[in-house]
């Protein structure tokens, strides 16, 4: 209702120029019935507009209303999701010096812990070594007695082959105890 007075208003604004400017001109006298076949032209215009662009306007303006209701729903999601995301980050940097302290003393307890295994695995290590050296030098020790011994015994053989060679009176003993344990 109130459009239908802003319309009637403006257009006796322009009737009222109209006819205003006409006397002022000099020219004919013009009346307001004059311009009742101007306004019904308009009308009917404006009539066969609202009738045919009506229904488009309207779809258009309903689809615009649903994307910019789609828009800002989703505007409003993420701002959700950004306020979840920005009270996350302030809650782990409020903690951030906690971790820090809890890093730092975790990181003391491993190499503590590291050195402990260290000391530890070094001296078992050690222990091994000595151990393993011990039984080496003693297995060489065992073998070069033995090879000493072998070559004692060598020597002692040759040395008594070249006596019993050499001299008759053994040869002769030799013959007769190697006879006596054959037999």
């Amino acid at each position: 209702m109130q459009m239908w007075t802003a319309y009637l208003v403006l257009a006796l604004t322009f009737a009222h120029k109209a006819l205003a400017s006409g006397d002022a001109h000099g020219g004919h006298h013009t009346s307001v019935t004059d311009l009742v076949a101007p306004a019904v032209n308009v009308a009917i215009l404006v009539g066969f507009l609202v009738w045919k662009l009506k229904k488009p306007l309207a779809e258009m303006f309903t689809k615009k209303a649903i994307e910019i209701s789609t828009t800002i729903e989703r505007a409003s999601i993420k701002s959700k999701e950004a306020q979840v995301m920005l009270d996350a980050q302030k809650k782990k940097m409020g903690h951030v010096n906690e971790d820090i302290k809890t890093i730092f003393n975790n990181s003391e307890k491993d190499v503590q812990v590291f050195e402990k295994n260290l000391a530890h695995e070094t001296e078992e290590k050690t222990r091994k070594l000595k151990t393993d050296a011990n039984f080496k030098i003693e297995a060489n020790k065992k073998a070069m007695i033995e090879e000493l011994n072998a070559e004692i015994l060598d020597q002692v053989i040759a040395k008594t082959k070249t006596t019993i060679t050499t001299n008759k009176d053994f040869q002769a003993k030799a013959s007769k105890k190697l006879l006596q344990g054959l037999n």
